[in-house]
């Protein structure tokens, strides 16, 4: 914490250190009348620094270095007026007044052309009034004032957002497998093995203009949800041309400087991919020759022999985390013809490492209050370094004023290593003895999102077309996942014993490998035609439109362990003698078994196959959709609404030991959705609205396959008797729009779900503990929301509350699972939905003075607790414990160069589960047991970026 300390001072000190510089301010008016003058421009002459007006007809230059400067204001239709001889002193504010006249020369027909912005405070909240749905977002501008690195931490800002293990978004309290992601225009597959979600954490803030979350849905978007759509819009064109570049360092107490612990690694690591070091060697026997292969076999000798020895691991110290950014924008015109290009690459590495608490309990429960009998009570260490790579390419092709076409591109590569090492006592299994199990991980994944958009209007633009194709893939890698457990006596000097199976384990001395390929190729097409003006504000319209996905999903796994295979004439203080060595020569080629050329054998470890039939699977998915909407004003109502039919054909093949395995789920879902708005002023309006919608089972949910999770000591299985969920929705918001960029809104919502899907823990048999998917019978959830975006500069013409701005919002959910006769003995026959928050807070306060350049934002936030596993009458649930999460940043803006300073988990709690050992569906820390617990420090990072911008 003292490093922490003066990291910050230092950090702060370099800020403050900064000279003070000062700014030109003023208002632009109509000479003739007196009226603001909104969207004028104000230019330094000579370069290319400056401001536009805002609705009040007021700009701000700053950071100017003291001297004397010449300004120039222009509008179009008005006379360029020049101000000579502006004097900017340090630290001080020069005023002054413009009014512009008339230019009768070019008082004529003006044909403007341009591309309406997405990435700014304004145009977001113009969007989310003039959408006919319940939609909350954010803006590329308010993230740039955050502390947020990715966009798992954006979206924890947005109304009714909740974060899961830092990369899963919830809406409105509802688990994340509940949400569609859309990247641009197109549905994101889901990114993980053992579960259905997108992980938030693969897309850097930085590539983001907008995040919208539509809360209620509509025919034009996916049915397939129940908490919401989240799409997210990468970076659009710039009207400026700019080249930037960026570096960052950052400081996380418990880590950086401290000791971290890692396996070997490879020499392309630094890169988010394994260069083929930890993959099987070349030409290791198949699964079938190992299975075929007898134990005393020299194939299963020269295949133990083949693995390289990486079960040790080494400790360093951790160094800072570090980034790099780079920020390209053109505009190229020939003829008629404009094309504009956004890049923007962007590379990080961090580091991370943490203690761990980890209790488990017997878990068979016979009458309520039953003193629990603790299995097994470990410490765990967990490094984690990280590698990242970004790349954002988007092009705009302007082909006039009736025809664009865009190309977005969005690529991800990202390695994580890791290294668990656990110490502790296991009562069930090995009393009296203390464990020390390893786990070492390495996990790549890539993902691309590409999406080829055309929108084209008609002569009269009362018809407007849009096409589009996209493409997704994703490719995860896990080679060489590496796990044992040894013992000794506890409190003794033995060495420790490692633990051989008497057959394949996945818990002990194994390894394991996986791939996963994920192609998704997308078609959609829209018609929208509008009935009377085409400028009217309000207007019906009817719209129409198909979308067709064609998703392929092919997942391999592997694994083998090692063991001591017992033949005749092996002596037994041999085998001692290996399972008591150190960790650099427990695994070593010549600890396994070899026979001579004579025929005599030297003793030794094996290893052998565990792979099971389960552990493939081919997913094969086809959805198309399609769609016919309409909206009506009448007086002052709008209503909208249509009908969506979906057809899913999901296919996906496996087989276990009785033989092949198939699913097939054709399933044809007609969905209705009506949205009704009362527009009580212009700034102000009532929403309600309608919608059926439905939920599908993930490959992976019905893959019977069996993934073992070394942190949870558990497996995670698929099921493939899972049913498609279905959701009644029912929305009522109140809005209102007092300013630009303002908003104020309440609501609440009602959803009634059947066949609702589930995270569960199961019991194996004995004290063993698995988990797994389920359909509830049925549940429902209601509840409250209200947001508030406000500037504060009505409040006074203090300096600082013109500058100070708030964003706050909060929601309050029930939910409910009704168990029936499910629910037997002293269990609760009711509980809340899995993953269901009953409560969401945020909040932020921004300040930010252009005239000085200085700007500072805190945020808050906080869930309330929330199922992570159902339980059962013999396996109380999991719940996991809400958290205070406070996060700042403190920017100082120049000419050309920004340096921010982000604190992140400033109060730094504590992650905690819990299990609801008396089944009565609350928590009580004096009944209730701990289950886990583990604090990942504060994290400070000074961040520096350089814009250039093209004469």
């Amino acid at each position: 914490m003292v490093r922490f300390v003066l990291v910050l001072l230092a950090i702060s000190g370099s800020l403050i250190a900064v000279a003070q510089n000062g700014s030109i301010s003023g208002k632009v008016t109509d000479a003739a009348t007196g009226e603001a003058i909104v969207g004028a421009n104000a230019i330094i002459q000579g370069t290319t620094v400056g401001a536009s007006t805002d609705l009040d007809g007021h700009f701000t230059i700053g950071n100017l270095k003291p001297g004397t400067y010449t300004v120039a204001i222009s509008f179009v239709t008005y006379k360029t007026h020049i101000i000579a001889d502006v004097v900017v002193e340090p630290g001080k504010i020069t005023s002054v007044q413009v009014p512009l006249s008339e230019d009768a020369t070019e008082l004529q027909e003006v044909v403007v052309t341009s591309t309406r912005q997405i990435n700014t405070d304004h145009s977001l909240v113009a969007a989310i009034k003039e959408s006919k749905l319940v939609v909350s977002g954010i803006s590329a501008e308010q993230i740039v004032k955050l502390p947020d690195s990715d966009a798992a931490q954006i979206a924890q800002r947005v109304p009714g957002i909740t974060i899961v293990d830092n990369r899963f978004v919830m809406v409105r309290g509802v688990p994340e497998r509940y949400n569609q992601v859309m990247i641009n225009g197109a549905i994101a597959p889901s990114t993980e093995i053992d579960r259905r979600s997108f992980s938030f954490d693969l897309i850097p803030s930085s590539s983001i203009d907008q995040m919208l979350i539509y809360k209620s849905g509509s025919p034009e978007m996916p049915g397939d949800f129940a908490g919401g759509v989240i799409r997210m819009i990468t970076k659009e064109t710039s009207s400026e041309e700019y080249t930037s570049f960026g570096f960052s360092t950052g400081y996380r107490v418990g880590t950086t400087f401290n000791s971290f612990n890692k396996s070997q690694s490879s020499a392309t690591d630094f890169l988010g991919f394994d260069n083929g070091m930890r993959s099987l060697p070349a030409g290791f026997p198949s699964s079938e020759a190992m299975r075929e292969s007898a134990t005393r076999s020299s194939l299963r000798s020269d295949a133990g022999k083949s693995l390289l020895n990486t079960m040790n691991y080494s400790t360093i110290e951790a160094p800072m985390d570090f980034g790099l950014n780079f920020g390209l924008a053109r505009n190229l015109q020939f003829g008629s013809f404009k094309a504009s290009n956004v890049t923007a690459l962007s590379y990080s590495r961090s580091f991370q490492n943490y203690d761990m608490s980890f209790i488990r309990y017997n878990e068979v429960r016979t009458q309520p209050n039953q003193e629990p009998v603790i299995q097994f009570d470990f410490n765990d260490n967990y490094s984690k370094s990280e590698s990242k790579i970004n790349l954002v390419h988007n092009w705009l092709f302007d082909l006039g004023a009736r025809a664009k076409v865009r190309f977005k591109n969005l690529a991800v590569q990202i390695g994580e290593d890791q290294a668990m090492l656990r110490s502790g006592f296991n009562n069930y299994e090995q009393v009296g003895k203390l464990q020390n199990n390893n786990a070492y991980r390495y996990l790549s994944r890539f993902i691309y999102a590409g999406q080829l958009e055309g929108t084209f209007k008609s002569a009269n633009e009362a018809t407007i077309y849009s096409v589009a194709f996209g493409a997704n893939y994703i490719n995860r890698n896990e080679p060489d996942y590496r796990r044992f457990r040894r013992v000794k006596v506890a409190d003794s000097n033995d060495p420790f014993e490692l633990i051989l199976p008497p057959s394949s384990s996945p818990i002990d001395a194994g390894r394991f490998y996986s791939e996963l390929e994920d192609k998704g190729f997308s078609n959609g097409f829209n018609v929208e035609h509008k009935f009377g003006s085409v400028k009217a504000e309000r207007s019906a319209s009817v719209k129409a439109g198909y979308y067709l996905e064609k998703k392929d999903r092919h997942f391999s796994a592997r694994y083998i362990s090692y063991f001591y295979p017992g033949i005749n004439g092996f002596p037994a203080e041999v085998g001692q003698d290996i399972i008591h060595q150190s960790l650099d020569r427990l695994f070593s080629p010549e600890n396994m078994f070899t026979y001579n050329q004579d025929g005599s054998v030297i003793p030794g470890m094996a290893v052998i196959e565990g792979t099971r039939p389960t552990d493939r699977y081919k997913g094969e998915n086809f959805y198309s959709a399609g769609y016919v909407s309409g909206s009506l004003p009448v007086g002052k109502f709008d209503l909208s609404g249509g009908i969506r039919v979906e057809n899913n054909v999901q296919k996906l093949t496996t087989q276990n030991d009785a033989g092949p395995i198939a699913v097939n789920n054709p399933i044809l879902s007609p969905l209705p959705f009506v949205n009704l708005a009362f527009n009580v002023t212009n700034r102000a309006l009532i929403r309600t609205a309608y919608s059926r919608t439905i939920n599908r089972p993930e490959f992976r949910e019905l893959a019977p396959f069996g993934y073992y999770q070394f942190e949870l000591d558990a497996n995670t299985f698929g099921n493939p008797n899972l049913k498609t969920a279905t959701i009644d929705n029912i929305d009522l918001r109140f809005e209102m729009y007092p300013n630009p960029g303002e908003t104020f809104s309440i609501g609440t919502f009602y959803k009634k779900f059947t066949d609702p899907i589930e995270f569960s823990l199961t019991n194996t048999g004995g004290l063993g503990q698995n988990f797994s998917y389920i359909n509830a019978p049925q549940a429902y959830s209601y509840g409250a929301e209200l947001e508030l975006k406000k500037s504060l500069a009505s409040l006074a013409v203090n300096r600082f509350f013109r500058n100070t701005s708030v964003n706050i919002n909060a929601s309050i959910i029930k939910s409910e699972v009704d168990l029936g006769a499910a629910a037997s003995g002293f269990q609760s026959r009711t509980r809340p939905l899995q993953g269901q928050s009953p409560y969401v807070v945020n909040g932020n306060l921004y300040y930010s003075d252009p005239a000085t350049g200085w700007s500072v934002n805190i945020g808050y936030n906080v869930f309330g607790k929330r199922i992570m596993a159902v339980g059962s009458i013999i396996l109380p649930t999991w719940w996991e414990m809400p958290r205070n999460v406070i996060d700042m940043q403190v920017a100082k803006s120049f000419n050309k160069l920004e340096v921010k300073l982000n604190i992140n988990n400033l109060l730094n709690a504590r992650y905690r589960i819990m299990q609801d050992d008396n089944l009565d569906s609350k928590i009580d820390n004096n009944i209730d047991q701990f289950v886990r617990g583990y604090r990942t420090g504060q994290l400070a990072t000074l961040s520096v970026g350089w814009k250039f911008m093209k004469d």
